[in-house]
């Protein structure tokens, strides 16, 4: 059978595929993007699911880490060019808990009257002074290709500000869990609560180790640049991209699932469908998979090292995610705090306990009986998202185990342990009747409801195993240089040209496109011969 030949093959068409081809594609190179699904954009999906003019982000929705990441710093100028238009707020997020409520806002100085408003004015403003300090350093650990030498300048800077001792004390502030230090830290609960769930968007409880460096890194990243959105949807992104990539001669093909991923002597040397179509590379192939997508599927017929197999089958998948969409016949009206009508993400929670005890308890496979509630208002920020005079409502929850067990509330027969109709519908209802304690006319307004569970969010995307919205347990054994895998292989995969991108990489989850945009500046960067040759 004749091969049709690229550049570069991208398997899979989410965000670090898209910015992995986006980024080859300005330098030239003919990429094809390889999408199993009848759609591309991986866990941007963006659909009027429930009513005509009513239109839902059904996965990802917020977009603050890729406008502030260096993919957007670098596509900025084309995207744009192509009708990508982003749109902010002064007020990102907000939180309604047992003690009170609070808002954070982009504004410093209203940020500063609500926290001296808590009690915690002067906490507040020595912990951004602190942590301000340490800022580039922070994103630069995220951001930093562990496997390249350069990434050793990261270290040698740190050390020559901090000194060996202040390193050593920096480290041990990098694993240090987010109760302890809020605790020690704040003396508002609501401060409290306003802070401590940002880390469950990095698949961390408070009690993880190294989930208060995650609440300091979010936090710092919505109080500077806000919850951007692109007005109409994340698909406008996508198409956005994708026309990046098209008009550089590649091609984007759908319902094309990747089985295989062809060698010769070792080396990458393109793909094959499952309808027996190839393509060839004769450059790179990057796989946006998991480990076990990738080393038990696309690679099983290789000889790969045993430390890489081993590491590839004992990768774990963290807590299920479930999505609730809602199009309602008027905007909600918050009881507790008529400003967080303007708020883009409201988190509703008890408190730290309540937080804590939800996801311990879906670790151990139980349901919360008061879980913590992400509720995003989109049409605070693009409200061409609805018909005029009315609303909707993103719902995320993040404390859900995989296989249900057992329910903290005692009113759900865990049954089988699976998220059937009926168990996933009863535990919504728990959740909307905790949101109607703070919205008072949600169910007189909502006009249409959809419902996404763990099995239906894998069945949108193969990478979210069990509906784990990060692709892979994001503690701190699974994170940094051991994300993918413990074996510590980076981006490289032991097959030559060959390059394993995606959430279950590093920088990890989140839609930044850092892994995409790091591996395809390394395939681009030009060697030093070139650069001499070139002066």
């Amino acid at each position: 059978m004749s091969q049709k030949s690229y550049d570069a093959i991208v398997v899979g068409s989410g965000i670090n595929a898209l910015v992995a081809g986006a980024v080859l594609s300005k330098s030239g190179w003919k990429v094809l993007l390889c999408e199993r699904n009848n759609v591309a954009g991986g866990a941007i999906r963006t659909e009027a699911a429930t009513l005509p003019g009513f239109t839902h982000e059904l996965l990802s929705s917020w977009h603050p880490l890729f406008v502030g990441g260096p993919a957007y710093a670098e596509l900025a100028e084309e995207l744009t060019k192509r009708g990508v238009i982003y749109k902010n707020t002064t007020s990102p997020t907000g939180v309604v808990c047992s003690a009170g409520t609070a808002i954070l806002s982009t504004d410093p100085v209203e940020t500063a009257k609500e926290m001296d408003r808590l009690g915690d004015g002067a906490a507040w403003s020595g912990m951004m002074q602190e942590f301000g300090a340490k800022i580039d350093l922070a994103f630069g650990l995220l951001g930093a290709d562990f496997w390249r030498t350069n990434s050793l300048k990261l270290a040698r800077t740190a050390r020559k500000r901090f000194g060996n001792r202040g390193l050593v004390a920096t480290g041990a502030e990098l694993l240090e869990p987010a109760a302890p230090w809020l605790d020690r830290t704040f003396s508002s609960e609501v401060t409290k609560s306003l802070l401590a769930p940002w880390a469950l968007h990095n698949g961390l409880g408070p009690d993880d180790a190294a989930s208060a460096f995650i609440t300091k890194v979010i936090g710092a990243a919505v109080a500077f640049g806000g919850m951007p959105v692109p007005v109409g949807g994340g698909i406008k992104l996508v198409e956005a991209l994708i026309g990046i990539i098209k008009d550089a001669g590649g091609e984007l093909l759908t319902s094309a699932d990747v089985i295989k991923v062809t060698t010769s002597n070792g080396k990458a040397t393109g793909v094959k469908l499952a309808d027996g179509r190839e393509f060839s590379a004769t450059r790179s192939v990057l796989a946006s998979v998991t480990p076990q997508a990738l080393y038990q599927g696309l690679l099983s017929e290789e000889k790969i090292p045993t430390e890489i197999t081993k590491s590839a089958d004992s990768f774990r998948y963290g807590r299920a995610a479930i999505q609730i969409h809602l199009a309602l016949s008027e905007p909600p009206q918050w009881k507790a705090d008529s400003r967080l009508k303007d708020v883009a993400i409201v988190h509703i929670l008890d408190g730290m306990n309540s937080l804590s005890e939800s996801v311990n308890a879906s670790n151990r496979g139980w349901l919360a009986k008061r879980p913590t509630i992400v509720v995003g208002q989109p049409t605070t920020v693009d409200p061409s998202r609805a018909p005029a005079g009315t609303s909707i409502l993103w719902i995320q929850l993040q404390e859900n185990p995989r296989k249900i067990l057992g329910d903290l509330a005692g009113e759900i027969n865990p049954g089988d342990g699976s998220w059937n109709e009926e168990r996933l519908n009863k535990y919504a209802d728990r959740v909307l009747a905790q949101v109607a304690e703070q919205i008072p006319n949600l169910f007189n307004a909502i006009t249409a409801k959809i419902v996404l569970g763990p099995e239906q969010i894998e069945a949108m995307n193969k990478n979210l195993v069990g509906g784990d919205p990060y692709a892979g347990d994001c503690r701190v054994d699974q994170y940094a240089p051991w994300r993918p895998l413990s074996a510590a292989t980076g981006h490289r995969t032991p097959i030559k040209n060959l390059w394993h991108i995606g959430a279950s990489t590093h920088p990890g989850p989140g839609l930044g496109g850092g892994s995409g945009f790091l591996v395809a500046k390394r395939l681009t960067q030009k060697s030093f011969l070139e650069r001499i040759r070139n002066r």
